[in-house]
C-alpha cells in the first residue's frame, strides 16, 4: 500500500535527537547490497530456470532427501495402456544423456496413447503468456503429437498445441518443436499436468524413444533457454548491485566427483549431464554458466564469480600433488569468460553467441572452506594455488578468501563471512564492524536471521521482528561500508512446496511468489543508498531501541532508522537535524506489519501482512520529526 500525504511537523520534546553532519564520513561501497544465487530447494531447476518439465532427461532422482544417479520415470505417467521404462539401447542421444524414456505400445492399440508430466508441483497456465514444447524422439512415427495442459481441479483442457512428426528409425534422434501457443484459459491454481499424446493405432506394437522433453513459458527478456519471467522480475525489482554465483555449498558438491563443473554447463543441452546436487535433487545444469551470466547482464548487476577450490562437503580435499588440473580448469573458465575471440576458450564462448568478453572484478576462491576439516588444506596450499594462478594472469581481479583471516594477509585482501543465527543474535550485531581493521575488506555473502527471538529452530517465514533485526545488522554494515563491500541474503529463492520451514528472501510455487518481509528490507535499503557515510550525533538517547545510519548521495541525505520494540507516536518522535540543509520537505518511507510476529505469505494463503507507506514530511531548514506507528518499524528519511 502506498500512501502519499503531507504530514505537519510535530512539536514537542523528542525522546531522541539526531544531528547529521554534512561531512566527515567514509566512502561507501557501491556494491553493498547483492544477491547469492545457488540451486537450493529448487531455486534453479523448478525455480528460476524456465524449464517446466520435471525429470525431462532422466539424469537422476532423489530418495530420502538426497540426490542420486538412479534413473526412473518419476513425475511421468502413462496414457492409454502403454508402458514407460528407462532405456539405454543404442543409439543414445549423447554420451552425456545416455538414458532415455521408452514407450511400448501394445499390439492392437487404438485411440490415444502417450504420457503426462506432473511438473514441479504443478504448472503455471497463463492465457496471456506464450509457451513452446519440444522433444527428441527416436523411432518410426508419422502424425502429430498433441501437447496440452490439463487442469486436475476443473478437469478441462486449458490450452494445446501440436508437434508434427514424420520420421523413421533410420533417422535416429530428431528434435522437434511445437508451434508457440497461448493457453485458452488461465488456470485457477497450479494443479495442472502437461500431456504428450500420440495416435495409438499408428504406433501399435512398436516402441519409441524420447529424451529432453521440454516446455517453456516465455522467459525473461525472451532469452532462449532462459529464466522464469516473474521470478526474474522479482530480482530486478530488488535493485541489487551484484550477484554471487554459481552457488555456495551446491558448488562444492557432497562428495567426489560431483562439484560444479563449468564446462559441463555450457553449449547444447545434449552435452550437459547434470549431477547430484547438494540440496537433495538432481541439477540438470540447464541453467548453466552462460545463462547465469546472461541474467546478471539483463539485470545490470556485477558478478562475483565463485570457483571450486578442491574441497567437497564430505571433507575430502584434493591433494596438493593432484590439484593442478583443477587450477587449470579454473583458468580455462576465466579465459572462456574474459578472453577475446583470439583465445581458445574465448572463441568457444563467441561461438555460443557471446562475442564480447564479460567483466569480472571479484572472484571468491571456494565456499565455507572451514567446514568439515577444510581449514588446514585451504591455508596451506589450496587457496594459494588458485590465488597465484589467477593473480598472475588477471592482477586487477580482487580475490576473496572464504576463511577469516585470508591466507594472503597483504593490505586489501578480502574475506567472505557467512552469518546465521536467531533474531536476538542479529540485533546484537549492530556494532560488529565499528572497530574492525580498515585494511581488509569484508563481504557477508550469506546472512539470515533464521528464527524468532532466541529460538534455535529455523522458522519458515521471517517475522517482522526477525526482519527488523536483520535491518539493524545491515545498518551496522552500512555505517562501515568503507570496509564492508557487500552483503547477500542466504538463501535468495526456495520452492515453497519443498522448503516451507526454512527462510529465504523469496519463495515460489509453480504459479505464485511469496515476497518475505526480509525481501522488502533488502529492496528498500538497496534503493536508498548513499555514496558516503555521514557522522550522526545523538542526544536524549543512544542506540537501542532505535538504531540508525546516515549516508549521502549527489542529491539527498538518507537516514535509515529501525525501531526495535521502541516507543511510538508523536510524543516519542525522533527529531532529525541535517547540518547546512535548507530543505523544508522530505520523503519518509516506512515498512512495518501488525506486530513483531507477523509474516508474509503466498497470495493464496493470506498474502502479505507487511505494508510500505511513502509520505511527504514537512519541516524547516533541514529539521524534521519522525514518528513511529509501530514498536517494530523501519523508516527511511530522504532529505
Amino acid at each position: 500500500m502506498i500512501l502519499c500525504t503531507i504530514l505537519s511537523f510535530a512539536a514537542g520534546v523528542a525522546a531522541l535527537t539526531l544531528d547529521i553532519a554534512s561531512s566527515g564520513g567514509n566512502q561507501s561501497s557501491p556494491l553493498l547490497y547483492g544477491l547469492l544465487y545457488e540451486d537450493i530447494y529448487h531455486s534453479g531447476d523448478g525455480g528460476l530456470y524456465g524449464e517446466m518439465i520435471r525429470n525431462r532427461a532422466f539424469q537422476g532422482s532423489t530418495s530420502n532427501g538426497a540426490a542420486n544417479l538412479d534413473r526412473n520415470t518419476d513425475y511421468w505417467h502413462p496414457i492409454g495402456g502403454v508402458s514407460l521404462a528407462i532405456d539405454t539401447s543404442s543409439p543414445v542421444l549423447s554420451s552425456s544423456l545416455p538414458y532415455q524414456l521408452r514407450m511400448d505400445v501394445p499390439a492392437g492399440t487404438t485411440g490415444t496413447v502417450g504420457f503426462y508430466n506432473e511438473g514441479f508441483w504443478g504448472f503455471d497456465v497463463d492465457a496471456s503468456k506464450d509457451y513452446i514444447a519440444s522433444l527428441y524422439m527416436r523411432g518410426s512415427y508419422s502424425g502429430t503429437i498433441d501437447c496440452f495442459f490439463h487442469s486436475n481441479t476443473s478437469d478441462q483442457v486449458l490450452g494445446s498445441t501440436s508437434i508434427n512428426i514424420e520420421q523413421t528409425s533410420s533417422n535416429g534422434w530428431v528434435q522437434s518443436y511445437s508451434s508457440s501457443f497461448k493457453p485458452s484459459h488461465t488456470a485457477s491454481d497450479a494443479n495442472n499436468t502437461f500431456h504428450f499424446t500420440f495416435d495409438g493405432s499408428t504406433l501399435a506394437g512398436q516402441s519409441v524413444y524420447l529424451n529432453i522433453l521440454s516446455l517453456f513459458q516465455q522467459t525473461f527478456e525472451y532469452r532462449d533457454n532462459g529464466v522464469r519471467e516473474d521470478l526474474a522480475d522479482a530480482l530486478r525489482n530488488m535493485n541489487m548491485k551484484y550477484v554471487r554465483l554459481p552457488g555456495g555449498n551446491n558448488m562444492e558438491g557432497n562428495g567426489s566427483p560431483y562439484y560444479w563443473k563449468w564446462n559441463e554447463t555450457i553449449g547444447s543441452l545434449t552435452d550437459r549431464p547434470g549431477r547430484p546436487g547438494t540440496w537433495g535433487d538432481i541439477n540438470t545444469d540447464g541453467f548453466g554458466l552462460l545463462e547465469m551470466m546472461q541474467i546478471a547482464d539483463d539485470l545490470g548487476i556485477e558478478v562475483i564469480l565463485g570457483i571450486w577450490a578442491g574441497f567437497y562437503l564430505d571433507g575430502e580435499a584434493v591433494s596438493e600433488t593432484d590439484l593442478q588440473p583443477y587450477v587449470d580448469s579454473v583458468m580455462n573458465e576465466l579465459e572462456f569468460l574474459l578472453g577475446d575471440k583470439s583465445t581458445t576458450h574465448g572463441a568457444r564462448r563467441a561461438a555460443l553467441g557471446f562475442s564480447s568478453p564479460f567483466t569480472i572484478n571479484w572472484i571468491e576462491i571456494g565456499n565455507e572452506d572451514y567446514l568439515n576439516g577444510g581449514t588446514d588444506s585451504y591455508n596451506s596450499y589450496r587457496f594459494q594455488a588458485f590465488y597465484n594462478a589467477i593473480h598472475a594472469a588477471y592482477p586487477s581481479i580482487n580475490l576473496i578468501s572464504t576463511i577469516n583471516p585470508s591466507p594472503v594477509t597483504t593490505k586489501g585482501s578480502s574475506v567472505d563471512l557467512h552469518i546465521y543465527g536467531n533474531e536476538n543474535y542479529f540485533a546484537s550485531l549492530f556494532g560488529t564492524f565499528d572497530h574492525a581493521s580498515r585494511e581488509y575488506p569484508v563481504f557477508i555473502n550469506e546472512y539470515a536471521a533464521t528464527s524468532a527471538g532466541s529460538n534455535t529452530r529455523q522458522d519458515g517465514a521471517q517475522t517482522l521482528g526477525m526482519s527488523c533485526a536483520e535491518a539493524i545488522f545491515l545498518l551496522g554494515c552500512e555505517r562501515n561500508s568503507d570496509i564492508v563491500v557487500g552483503s547477500a541474503y542466504g538463501a535468495l529463492i526456495k520452492n515453497y512446496n519443498e522448503a516451507p520451514d526454512t527462510v529465504a528472501a523469496i519463495k515460489h510455487t509453480a504459479n505464485e511468489i511469496l515476497y518475505t518481509i526480509s525481501y522488502y528490507v533488502q529492496k528498500l535499503f538497496a534503493e536508498n543508498m548513499g555514496t558516503r557515510t555521514l557522522p550522526v550525533s545523538a542526544t536524549n538517547g543512544g542506540f537501542g531501541p532505535v538504531y540508525w545510519s546516515a549516508t549521502v548521495n549527489s542529491s539527498s541525505t538518507i537516514l535509515k532508522l529501525v525501531n526495535y520494540n521502541g516507543e511510538t507516536g508523536p510524543s516519542n518522535a525522533v527529531v532529525v537535524n541535517v547540518e547546512g540543509s535548507s530543505k523544508s520537505t522530505a520523503t519518509l518511507i516506512s515498512l512495518t506489519a501488525p506486530n513483531s510476529t507477523s509474516v508474509n505469505n503466498l497470495p493464496s494463503l493470506g498474502g502479505e501482512s507487511s505494508t510500505i507507506t511513502t509520505t511527504t514530511l514537512s519541516g524547516s531548514a533541514g529539521n524534521f520529526s519522525v514518528s513511529f506507528s509501530n514498536p517494530y518499524e523501519i523508516a527511511i528519511l530522504v532529505i
